[in-house]
């Protein structure tokens, strides 16, 4: 499912929430949205699931139009976590999905294979009342997912959630990409969802201020990459230490640990300086006895993207 949005612009009396948005969802993507709060995130999901009207612009799928919103036959091809999952307390996990199975004119049978999908077989006789706050959102990821929607929007679907339902969230995305479906995420959590991200949307004061892969918006911000280099003795230290500082690539410093022996050279440079500096490192290579290259993570991109436009 191909999903542009195009020029999307809506106003809430005087506040102009979303200021003529453009972007392309993908096949096989994971997009990210993030911003700060008040960005205008919210309402540019509410528009793409037809619950906020556009007063400018269109959603195209797959290649249709449909000016200021989808309509009903569209959103029926969506699945939808929002931030704040909310189920009738008195039901219990099966009777809530066997509800929304009957919603969507699906089969008990396929309620009860997502239930255990998101692995709640065990708790679905029981009240929703007894859930943790991770089992709920389990529960609405088990909603979401359904009728295996080609896309799948994600409101801040971390939250709760410990490392078991977090490895269970990437299975779920690792399945949408491979079936090349789309998946849309909002998050405030950059650095849990960094290696599943294929696309990152940034928003703030409801435009869109840069978009792209991770690893062109960290070459579009330029943050330095650190390399730490780990040597055998203290001379291996002074040599190449010498050299790196000769050839002008980075800033380069000693860490000295007292426990122990090895010591290591932390080099800070420009992405675009990466390859000559290993070069050089490459030289001593008989003395390393350990090389770590750390990129600017997603967060530091994300930082640095909102006070450039700030």
């Amino acid at each position: 499912m191909k999903v542009r949005l195009h020029d999307i612009q809506v106003r809430f009396g005087p506040v102009q929430a979303l200021g003529g948005i453009s972007l392309d969802l993908e096949p096989g993507q994971v997009a990210v949205l993030v911003g700060p709060n008040g960005a205008g995130k919210s309402t540019l999901m509410g528009v793409l699931l037809g619950l906020v009207r556009a007063d400018c612009g269109e959603v195209v799928v797959d290649g249709r139009p449909h000016p200021r919103g989808l309509p009903l036959s569209e959103r029926e091809k969506l699945g939808y976590l929002p931030e704040a999952v909310g189920f009738a307390d008195n039901l219990t996990g099966r009777q809530v999905m066997r509800f929304f199975a009957s919603a969507r004119g699906l089969s008990r049978a396929r309620a009860d294979v997502v239930l255990s999908r998101v692995g709640l077989s065990q708790a679905a006789g029981r009240a929703v009342r007894g859930y943790s706050r991770g089992m709920r959102q389990r529960l609405g990821l088990g909603v979401a997912i359904l009728s295996d929607p080609a896309l799948l929007v994600l409101d801040e679907p971390t939250g709760g959630l410990d490392q078991e339902g977090l490895e269970l969230l990437w299975e779920i995305l690792a399945e949408w990409r491979s079936a090349d479906r789309t998946v849309l995420v909002s998050t405030h959590d950059l650095a849990l969802i960094e290696r599943r991200a294929d696309h990152l949307c940034v928003l703030r004061e409801g435009r869109l201020r840069a978009q792209g892969s991770p690893e062109a918006l960290r070459r579009q911000v330029g943050l330095p990459v650190t390399v730490r280099v780990e040597l055998a003795d203290d001379a291996a230290v002074a040599g190449l230490l010498s050299e790196l500082r000769a050839s002008g690539l980075c800033r380069v410093q000693v860490e000295h640990r007292p426990e122990h022996r090895l010591r290591t050279l932390c080099l800070e440079l420009a992405p675009d300086a990466l390859l000559d500096a290993l070069r050089i490192v490459d030289r001593s290579a008989a003395q390393v006895r350990h090389l770590r290259v750390e990129e600017p993570g997603l967060d530091d991109v994300y930082e640095r993207l909102i006070r450039e436009v700030a």
